[in-house]
């Protein structure tokens, strides 16, 4: 279990708020290639980082060590 309870969350993840999508207050825009920008940073939309940020139960196969850093970065 270990990790993967670490990253189980509701409040935290990518949801919608209207027409617009939402993180926390932010507003999260997204371009045709599921790269992202919230606030002033860019994110590239990857596998792993879009799991992070939409499952409540995430699949770690999918997750790599940058995948983390984005997601601890936002």
């Amino acid at each position: 279990m270990g990790w993967r309870r670490r990253f189980h969350h509701t409040q935290y993840g990518i949801r919608k708020d209207g027409k617009q999508l939402m993180i926390g207050d932010s507003p999260v825009f997204k371009d045709t290639d599921d790269n992202f920008r919230i606030k002033e940073t860019a994110f590239t939309g990857t596998e792993g980082l879009l799991e992070l940020l939409n499952s409540k139960k995430v699949n770690t196969e999918v997750i790599g060590k940058a995948d983390l850093r984005m997601y601890k970065n936002y």
